[in-house]
């Protein structure tokens, strides 16, 4: 059994249904004298919100159990190491990862030799010092028979910054969700700013793909992401300075394969373990660029590293559309790649954006989006046996 600590009810209530869905017991406490003095029928403790670090102390010693902290907020290592001193052992996500928590609980020979557990060993072969910059990832362990992807996966890319790839993705997951399909957009540049752009609280992050179970029913899912103005979901970026590893990209990919009809994925423009891993694995590859010819040098190179499809987009075009039509024409002969789409430069679009208010596209750009669409065959995908 966990012994879940709130002092709010309404909260300690909600979580204690959530693990009874996972089939793990657990007892509410609001008030420090509702916390038992002895008992070997506890496994582990989760705090929410803040309590008295003497209290915290003496349910680890009284009960012999670890004792973690639960936030829905990013934890920053100060902090982090701030709550080891005052007695937690580790931070987790609210709502936690059962699997994850698990291997803090108190083990059956623990019980045997007098349920003690060993704290000293748990703490030592901690998995991170904080749960938004991890020293290890839980391994992915894809299924071991092909599965059924219902999402189809397009990789936004490119290799230099300020092209238009996140208003791309934005503008895309717009159009998409306008024809009624689920979309989620996962934000794997460490430099994005898409949750500001929303102004929505990033109370949670991409970072969490590192350790979730490789299995999540819809509402638990639904739980790892943000719900948008727009209507689409949002994956923020986490806090680990050169982003995702391989398994948290498969284990995102993977998750959100099973749910979405429509997963859009915002890369870093360079070559981090998140970006190649994205291109790699999906089924569409967007490289974004501009007339600008810093912004396609060595992009060939650098689509050539998916094994998918691949096109080119060229955006914030000021050129005159027969211009553009030539533009494009001479980067198709020189990059290998056909131009799907030729977004000119959307000033309103860009001041929105300048201005922190939601990205809407004008009439044009919106009609290209739509092109964009038509063109990539997004909305007729069928679902398609893939190896894992």
């Amino acid at each position: 059994m966990w012994l879940l600590c709130d002092h709010d009810p309404i909260r300690g209530e909600r979580l204690h249904r959530y693990l009874d869905k996972q089939n793990v017991p657990s007892q509410i406490a609001t008030k420090e004298d509702e916390i038992p003095e002895a008992s070997s029928a506890y496994k582990l403790a989760l705090f929410l919100g803040e309590w008295n670090p003497a209290t915290v102390r003496r349910v680890k010693e009284t009960l012999g159990v670890s004792v973690l902290y639960c936030t829905a907020e990013n934890v920053r290592p100060e902090r982090f190491e701030e709550l080891r001193q005052q007695g937690y052992d580790d931070v987790v996500p609210y709502p936690p990862a059962v699997d994850y928590v698990r291997h803090w609980e108190r083990t059956a020979s623990d019980e045997e030799r007098g349920g003690t557990t060993a704290l000293e060993k748990l703490v030592a072969g901690r998995r991170k010092r904080s749960y938004t910059e991890l020293r290890e990832t839980a391994p992915f362990a894809p299924p071991p028979t092909p599965i059924t992807r219902k999402a189809k996966v397009i990789c936004i890319t490119g290799v230099k910054g300020g092209v238009g790839k996140t208003t791309t993705a934005v503008l895309l997951a717009n159009a998409l969700v306008a024809k009624g399909k689920r979309i989620v957009v996962a934000e794997l540049d460490p430099y994005g700013n898409l949750a500001n752009l929303f102004r929505l609280e990033r109370t949670v992050t991409a970072d969490r793909y590192e350790t979730l179970p490789d299995a999540l029913t819809e509402p638990e899912l639904e739980q790892n992401m943000l719900r948008t103005p727009a209507g689409w979901w949002l994956i923020p970026k986490g806090d680990r300075p050169l982003g995702l590893s391989k398994d948290g990209v498969s284990r995102l990919i993977h998750l959100v394969g099973m749910y979405a009809d429509v997963l859009i994925v915002d890369t870093h423009a360079g070559h981090l373990v998140s970006t190649v891993i994205a291109m790699r694995e999906a089924d569409v590859v967007l490289g974004i660029t501009t007339t600008d010819r810093t912004t396609w040098t060595g992009l060939r190179a650098f689509l050539q590293m998916s094994e998918r499809p691949a096109y080119l987009v060229l955006n914030r075009v000021r050129e005159r559309p027969r211009k553009a039509v030539s533009v494009g024409a001479f980067l198709q002969r020189e990059i290998g790649f056909r131009v799907a789409a030729i977004v000119h430069e959307d000033d309103t679009l860009y001041r929105r954006v300048q201005q922190g208010l939601t990205p809407l596209g004008s009439r044009k750009t919106n009609a290209k989006i739509h092109q964009l669409v038509n063109t990539l065959s997004i909305t007729s995908k069928e679902a398609k046996p893939r190896e894992a």
